[in-house]
């Protein structure tokens, strides 16, 4: 009903003939019926009351329909102008003048003045009337950056890193995150309205996934029990030197890592499969040994562990000076040092640094980062690079990196030898020492950098990772995004580091050095792999800076295990359950125990199969189990995750994301080009005074797969093109004719080679080939021997050759793919230190390129060594964080089963004339509390 009619309806616009009662036309008496007055009574009543809800129901409606609007103020953010290169006359006139200069020049002996680039005015950002931030204007009066959406100028500065072990930070409570549910409110206003039957949904009924531990586990983390029994152990045979609370020195023994050592394989399926005896928790602790007249690393195995200390046994797993103290791994104590070291020379030349780089001193605002590798020409020698601090005075910061960097001498116990040298300032030097730079820095032969006022607190506005002010909000971006749930509590259970769900079951550890690692993995009751351990990632830097070119790192030398907690809702959805891990502190000669790794089922969304047709619907909702670690390594984020399929397939994937390590944009290098200012050799110019180099990122995975058993073999499948006979002659070479039913005389086809001895293999997307594990003494149903395929996520190859001074740390990086027998003194792609002689035969020390010696991996125990990852360009978009990239592979069953391996588990099946042959489990459906209304 419109406005209108209801108007006409109201008391006041009622019409008077409507109402009046005409008298008889004869002089009798007035006749008033009472039955017409009650009659017309409850009518005036009756439609007064429907008009006045009426009105009330509209307005109500109305308001509730509009709502009230929040108006949201969006301010513009500010950035900073870009650092400027000038001539040494033009800072001379800085001094004078308390002015930013406006010219730059270099002065040579012919008198020439030539200029890198138009004069620059440097200014701070301004804000217009609006508030609006606009970036640094020229002489000639333009204005420098890109212009957003409200026509503002917005210059953007970078930061990045790879940083080096710390103390970990308390444990975060990460399980107390609630499920917050929201409730709409009703719109109804009830008036005139039957009420609407009230709808109770059936609450979900959580079951705790924890078993009890009622046995000892085999492959879980060190716990912090242990480390003590171990640290302990070591004390009273006199191999440590240092007690807890006790400040280290370099001078001191003291353990620089405790890790699970790994049981004996053999001992390990006796214990597992045939009940054998326990093989015993052993840990294997790194100990630097500087009270020795000798120093020295030395790697020992202490244990078994279950006991009292008085019997545990200390075993060397080293021999004496296998490795040299200036060959160590690095590790806090001896970080702190040198970073201190190289502050405390910077401090010397403070007013240099406060003129230049905005910095009040550099124990407040910048950060000193050590690159690898920490050997330089046979001494303990490490590049340093400076940088201002965009994430507060706590986290190192690699992305906003200066012109400023050199070495440091960090070798023997007396911090007093240490010293700083060969120092580059805008890639001009080597300066012998700060004292030359500064002498160096008041003459007007070098070139100069000046930071505008209000870089320091601008970089730290940008650099943090959050929502800009300045850019408008996303449509509908305010409102609760889609998220996982269970509506029955976890389908998996947990007991200790022991994990099973719908039909898998496997052990997840972790180690300080090399990261995370599953054990012990079963499908359905038969052991697929024993051991899928993540082992290394290597980097291998380029740039065009001094400090900044040719950086490696290979990070378990610095800790792929130095985890810290895990973001709740970030790292692992809200519902995941968390396994703690156990992480040595050095200083605190302790274990500190941290919840890093999380446990939850994802629910893909897609399915694992389906089909419809006229009279069939068929499918499955594909869902899987994911165990993931994730840990950070200075500006390097990483998630490891390991996969189990309904299907049988386990699928392991390495992500990177995080901060990039910048390189300082240089415009005064000789290669500068201002004609294509922003590409180099070596990247892009990605923000304000950098570049991102490229570089590159490899996961090395150690799998020690067991299809069935432990008898094994390797074999390739080509996938070919060529003649029919050429396919036809790979199964039968003699006696064959050219058949007549072919269509055409080519064709593909597929040809197998069984892989007799120890190999290396690339991709090769032109000759593509499976890489395939099987058991040949093991058939399926029909007659084909049981096998998995390793499938790799396609990645590039690394191009580094022999002659790269670096390329036997990085050898692990060459091949996609090594198969190599099993031997347990071949437990990693690569020694953690640096052994003081890489060619010694001993396989405690093998690369991974020396395990490859011939041997025959037929019907044996074999390993394959997978070595996957991306080479990256950094681009604008990685600033200020690199969004996630991933890259990993596939154990897939091939021929395991005798058909797919999923029609044991409920699932959507409709066939002939709509009939229900099967279905998945649903959620209970709300239930109706049902109430009489009284009328």
């Amino acid at each position: 009903m419109d406005q209108t009619n209801s108007n006409n309806h109201q008391p006041g616009n009622m019409s008077n003939d409507f109402y009046s009662f005409s008298q008889d036309t004869d002089n009798g008496p007035k006749k008033k019926t009472k039955a017409v007055r009650m009659t017309i009574c409850a009518q005036v009543t009756g439609v007064a009351l429907f008009c006045l809800g009426l009105v009330v129901g509209l307005l109500i409606g109305i308001y509730g329909f509009n709502g009230t609007a929040k108006n949201e103020v969006i301010q513009s953010g500010s950035s900073p102008s870009q650092s400027k290169v000038v001539g040494p006359n033009d800072i001379n006139q800085t001094k004078s003048n308390k002015k930013v200069p406006k010219t730059f020049d270099k002065k040579h002996d012919h008198g020439h003045s030539h200029a890198a680039r138009d004069p620059v005015v440097l200014q701070t950002p301004t804000r217009d009337s609006h508030g609006h931030s606009h970036g640094p204007v020229d002489s000639h009066g333009h204005s420098h950056g890109p212009i957003d959406s409200h026509g503002s100028r917005h210059t953007p500065l970078d930061t990045h890193a790879h940083d080096h072990p710390h103390p970990h930070p308390s444990v975060d409570n990460i399980l107390n995150s609630p499920n917050v549910e929201a409730t709409l409110p009703s719109t109804d206003t009830g008036l005139h309205k039957k009420p609407e039957p009230e709808m109770t949904c059936v609450p979900c009924r959580w079951t705790n996934p924890i078993d009890e531990v009622t046995e000892p586990e085999l492959f879980a983390p060190i716990n912090s029990t242990e480390m003590v029994k171990a640290r302990d152990a070591l004390y009273r045979d006199g191999i440590i030197t240092v007690k807890p609370g006790q400040e280290l020195g370099m001078n001191e023994s003291y353990v620089q890592s405790m890790y699970l050592f790994p049981p004996d394989k053999a001992a390990a399926l006796e214990y597992l499969d045939r009940f054998g005896p326990f093989p015993g928790r052993y840990v294997t602790a790194t100990v630097i040994e500087g009270a020795k007249k000798e120093p020295q690393l030395m790697k020992y195995k202490v244990g078994p562990l279950e006991g009292d200390v008085e019997n545990i046994k200390v075993s060397p797993l080293l021999k004496t000076n296998e490795v040299p103290f200036s060959h160590r791994p690095y590790d806090a104590v001896e970080t702190r040092e040198v970073i201190l070291t190289v502050m405390s020379e910077l401090y010397r030349i403070n007013p240099m640094m406060q003129e230049c780089f905005d910095s009040r001193s550099p124990y407040k605002d910048m950060s000193v980062m050590p690159n690898g590798p920490f050997i330089y020409n046979g001494e303990r020698t490490s590049r340093w690079t400076a940088g201002l601090r965009g994430l507060g005075d706590k986290d190192f910061d690699f992305l906003n990196v200066l012109p400023l960097n050199g070495f440091i001498y960090h070798g023997g116990q007396n911090f007093s030898e240490w010293r700083v040298y060969n120092i580059f300032f805008l890639n001009q030097g080597p300066f012998e020492s700060v004292d030359d730079l500064y002498k160096a820095y008041n003459t007007t032969d070098l070139f100069r950098i000046q930071y505008p006022k209000g870089t320091r607190e601008l970089i730290k506005e940008i650099t943090f990772p959050k929502r800009h002010p300045s850019q408008p909000v996303r449509p509908h971006s305010e409102r609760v995004g889609a998220k996982t749930v269970e509506p029955t509590g976890p389908r998996y259970r947990l007991r200790g580091h022991t994990i099973s769900w719908l039909g898998w079951d496997f052990s997840v550890t972790t180690t300080q050095h090399r990261g995370p690692a599953v054990f012990n993995v079963k499908f359905r009751g038969e052991r697929v792999v024993y051991e899928n351990a993540l082992n290394d990632i290597g980097l291998l830097y380029s740039s065009d800076g001094a400090g900044q070119d040719n950086i490696f790192y290979t990070d378990s030398t610095f800790g792929l295990g130095e985890s810290k907690t895990a973001i709740s809702d970030i790292d692992c959805p809200a519902h995941a359950s968390y396994i703690k891990s156990v992480m040595w502190s050095p200083r605190g000669m302790r274990g500190s125990e941290m919840l890093t790794i999380c446990i939850f089922e994802v629910d893909a969304q897609e399915p694992i199969y389906r089909h419809k047709g006229d009279d069939i619907e068929v499918g499955m909702r594909n869902r899987y189990l994911v165990a993931r670690y994730p840990t950070q390594l200075g500006n390097y984020d990483y998630l490891i995750d390991f996969q189990f399929h309904l299907d049988g397939k386990i699928v392991t994937t390495a992500t990177a994301t995080g901060f990039i390590q910048a390189s300082y944009y240089n415009t005064i290098s000789q290669f500068y080009n201002p004609e294509n200012p922003e590409r180099t050799p070596f990247g892009f110019k990605v923000s304000n005074d950098i570049i991102g180099p490229i570089h590159d990122h490899t996961f090395a995975f150690k799998v020690d797969l067991d299809v069935v058993n432990e008898q094994n073999d390797f074999e390739l499948i080509h996938w070919k093109y060529g003649d029919v006979m050429d396919a036809l002659r790979t199964v039968k070479k003699e006696n064959a004719t050219f058949p007549g039913y072919f269509f055409h005389n080519k064709t593909r086809y597929v040809e197998w080679e069984h892989v007799k001895n120890e190999t290396e293999i690339d991709i090769d997307s032109k000759n593509p080939k499976f890489w395939t594990f099987v058991n040949n003494n093991a058939k399926n149903f029909w007659d084909v021997s049981r096998g998995y395929r390793l499938v790799p996520m396609h990645s590039g190859t690394q191009n580094i050759q022999d002659d790269h001074p670096e390329v036997q740390h990085l050898s692990f990086t060459e091949h996609h793919l090594t198969v190599t027998k099993r031997k347990e003194n071949e437990q990693y792609v690569k020694p953690i230190y640096n052994p003081a002689n890489p060619k010694d035969p001993d396989a405690s020390r093998k690369y991974v390129k020396d395990m490859v010696d011939g041997e025959s991996i037929e019907n044996t125990d074999i390993v394959a060594w997978v070595a996957l990852g991306f080479l990256h360009i950094p681009t604008s978009e990685d600033v200020p964080m690199t969004t996630k990239v991933t890259s990993g592979f596939t154990l897939k069953p091939m021929n395991f089963f005798d058909s797919t391996a999923v029609f044991d588990l409920p699932s959507h099946a409709v066939g002939v004339n709509k009939t229900a042959y099967d279905e998945e489990p649903a959620e209970a459906p709300c239930q109706f509390n049902t109430f009489s209304v009284q009328g």
